[in-house]
């Protein structure tokens, strides 16, 4: 189950989530099974994120940094 915070941070927006993993580069975001079905993810920091079973569905991801994400 993905961490609610971390969803709703995301949902944020992407700007304040980038700076937020800048200020928290050992974490490794939990974003399993989140709703994620149209977000504009456009230039956000995945890396390393947990992703499975996540709604991607429509998102847009252009330029998104998905290295080593699940």
């Amino acid at each position: 189950m993905a961490n609610p915070e971390q969803v709703e941070r995301l949902k944020q927006g992407v700007d304040g989530w980038n700076t937020w993993r800048a200020e928290n580069r050992e974490t490794r975001p939990d974003l399993i099974g989140a709703d994620l079905n149209t977000a504009n993810l456009s230039w956000a920091n995945l890396s390393k994120t947990n992703l499975s079973c996540a709604n991607l569905s429509w998102a847009n991801l252009l330029g998104a940094d998905l290295s080593e994400a699940d």
